[in-house]
């Protein structure tokens, strides 16, 4: 079997939701490839630098959805290549320099260094960069994303894709501190809460009424994360009112459940249906009045388990005290509620040649209300990387730790059933 053929096999067990296979058969490419030696900067072979960099793409981003070391080693592309260069194809340069950026997160995941935060800074820097080098016009959203197999279509279609994995790698740099309570962690909790948003609403756009035929597993399994992570937010409740954005995010993970149940009933698909199954339960938890005390524990399979308990009311006259913390935020940056609306997924500073990081405020909040809020106790443990510290067992919460178990195997079963035969 040809390299090329090995590497159509690749994006069809992607698409169909094999991950595991999809990345064995990535490294096979990868093998053969290197043995014809298409991985050398000066290969002969017309289009090898090409083939390598699409194989380089899907070995890390597999390698990191699976929690795996990268396939080889640095690829050998000039990554000081700037985007002032007039002759430079834009779109292959920002795929090899997040080729780079996702292996430092794979290296930092790897790691068991004490510095992991320090890293995660500086990668976040350098995505923060890149974002920049390209204009504002390439992040927009389209109205609608036409499926008419011209050349047209087909750039649009790989933009987005793009765009969906700069802001899954963004959320997955983030995700391992997004829950910590100390404050230098805040900036994290709010970079991964809005990579979140951007994933979605890219997502909403590929699953537009015109891109019917739309069929890709693993962007649904990153819908799903990114529906999931955006609910984690929605958890961390303001006393009092709900706040706007807090309103927009729960309407954002409600739009993208209600085109996951179109998806689940036109295509019987199994992915789907349990997508909805799992974003129906997290949004029964997510009521604040305290009528829902259920608990659940949910496993996701590549991404983590979360562990979510409602505590009991406290007697009535208790003061309880609520600590909130609100990270400040830029302007034009609130969640937006119209998720197919054109967007700019970056402010773009063109005259920033640094990354500024947003001061968090910490803003704790004192009640005496004779209801309190029923808040409850979250705890995550990612599938990729390390706990960051101690973490506190849920028996030592103090808390009833009856619950409901909802493991999301659908794509994990359809990894594992089948030919597995290369």
């Amino acid at each position: 079997m040809s390299s090329e053929a090995i590497q159509y096999s690749t994006i069809l067990t992607s698409g169909t939701g094999n991950p595991r296979r999809a990345w064995m058969t990535f490294r096979r490419a990868m093998n053969i490839g290197q043995l014809m030696g298409i991985h050398k900067p000066d290969t002969g072979i017309e289009g090898g630098r090409l083939m390598w960099l699409q194989m380089t793409q899907g070995d890390r981003y597999l390698a990191l959805l699976l929690g795996l070391p990268a396939g080889a080693a640095d690829p050998g592309y000039n990554l000081e290549e700037t985007f002032d260069n007039p002759d430079i194809d834009k779109d292959l340069l920002f795929a090899r320099k997040m080729c780079d950026l996702s292996t430092r997160i794979i290296e930092r995941n790897e790691s068991v260094s004490t510095h992991a935060y320090a890293t995660t800074q500086e990668i976040d820097e350098g995505l923060d960069r890149l974002a920049k080098e390209m204009p504002a016009s390439w992040w927009a959203i389209p109205d609608m994303v036409v499926n008419d197999r011209t050349r047209e279509a087909a750039l649009t279609f790989d933009r987005l894709m793009a765009q969906v994995w700069f802001f899954q790698l963004e959320a997955l740099l983030h995700l391992p501190f997004m829950l910590k309570s100390e404050r230098r962690f805040e900036y994290s909790k709010f970079s991964c809460l809005k990579a979140s948003r951007e994933v979605l609403w890219r997502y909403l756009a590929l699953r537009s009424a015109e891109n019917k035929s739309f069929c890709c597993k693993i962007i649904d399994f990153g819908a799903l994360t990114a529906s999931v992570t955006l609910f984690l937010g929605l958890l961390e409740t303001v006393v009092g009112t709900e706040s706007p954005e807090r309103k927009s995010d729960r309407n954002l993970i409600q739009t993208v459940l209600e085109s996951m149940e179109e998806v689940s009933q036109r295509n019987k698909d199994v992915v789907a249906t349990q997508s909805v199954n799992v974003l129906r339960s997290l949004l029964a938890i997510d009521d604040t009045s305290g009528r829902n005390t259920g608990n659940l524990k949910l496993t996701i399979p590549y991404f983590g388990v979360i562990s979510i308990i409602r505590p009991h009311k406290a007697p009535q006259g208790i003061q309880t005290t609520l600590p909130y913390v609100q990270p400040q935020q830029q302007s034009g940056e609130q969640g937006q509620t119209n998720p197919q609306q054109k967007q700019q997924a970056h402010t773009i500073d063109q005259n920033s040649t640094q990354q500024s990081w947003p001061t968090p405020s910490f803003i704790p909040q004192i009640t005496t209300q004779q209801n309190p809020l029923n808040l409850p106790h979250v705890s995550f443990t990612s599938s990729q990387f390390p706990p960051v510290g101690p973490e506190q067992p849920i028996d030592d919460w103090g808390l009833p730790v009856e619950m409901d178990t909802l493991f999301f195997d659908s794509l994990l079963n359809t990894d594992i059933e089948g030919n597995w035969i290369f």
